[in-house]
């Protein structure tokens, strides 16, 4: 590439909406953090950088910061379309993964969602301050001392009561762990556990760990293990807030996004 198109280039990546300010805003509470900071530093392309130099910088932030290549294709409708047909209550979902250590060589970690509403909340009506402290308190019940584990599996524990936000279906290894996870959300809510309404299903089927291999397209692809027994623990948690633009993160143990509340 001629050195006056690139200097263009290299332009456009350092100013704007590009990739600068994308840097700027994934490490958005570096000023508070000197380890974030330094790498924040280090990522953004400089006025003088060459080409390979922003090639690694640009490659080091999406696989090594983001993990975009690790991110599995998803199936759904882009959040502006979803707003656009309906209106919501904010929703938090605490996400819940398998630890690095018990995940089998190439394969990938299991996860776990647990969701609710704030049905006395808008997306009008809630401030920055508000979401802070959301995460403040979830980092309180499910971060600390340890994270919040519990046994994944095939027995479904339902508990809903819409006037709370509370739509609960929850995947565990036996109904006891599936109560025992109900009353965890439930009690982080202020609320009290009604016995009358929690409910369980429970297939005939068995969860098979070994599932096999199918032929697609030629190749030999394993099989997806049907409602795995795995355990998971809290990784961080989301708030879904309509017409806003993304998905914020409330708190993260992961370190791999840019939480509104650190401990």
């Amino acid at each position: 590439m001629p050195a006056r198109d690139w200097a263009q280039l290299r332009k456009i990546l350092r100013n704007g909406d590009s990739f600068n300010r994308e840097v700027f805003d994934w490490f958005r509470d570096a000023d508070n953090n000197d380890t974030r900071k330094a790498l924040r530093d280090d990522l953004l392309i400089g006025a003088k950088d060459s080409i390979a130099i922003a090639q690694v910088k640009m490659r080091t932030f999406r696989e090594m910061i983001q993990k975009t290549h690790l991110k599995p294709d998803i199936i759904g409708m882009p959040k502006i379309d979803v707003d656009a047909d309906v209106s919501y209550r904010p929703e938090i979902t605490l996400h819940f993964k398998q630890s690095k250590e018990s995940v089998p060589k190439n394969k990938h970690a299991k996860t776990a969602r647990v969701s609710y509403r704030l049905m006395n909340q808008t997306s009008l009506s809630l401030s920055l301050a508000e979401l802070k402290n959301l995460g403040r308190d979830i980092y309180n019940d499910f971060a600390k001392p340890t994270p919040y584990r519990f046994n994944k599996g095939k027995i479904i524990g339902w508990y809903i009561k819409p006037e709370q936000g509370l739509n609960l279906q929850v995947y565990c290894h036996t109904e006891e762990i599936a109560e025992t996870v109900v009353k965890k959300v439930i009690t982080h809510r202020s609320f009290s556990f009604d016995n009358d309404i929690f409910k369980f299903s429970k297939p005939n089927r068995n969860s098979d760990p070994t599932p096999g291999n199918i032929t697609i397209l030629g190749n030999s692809v394993q099989k997806p293990v049907w409602r795995p027994t795995v355990f998971v623990e809290f990784d961080h948690a989301s708030i879904n807030l309509h017409n806003d633009t993304k998905i914020r993160i409330l708190v993260d143990l992961s370190g791999l996004h840019a939480p509104l509340y650190r401990p």
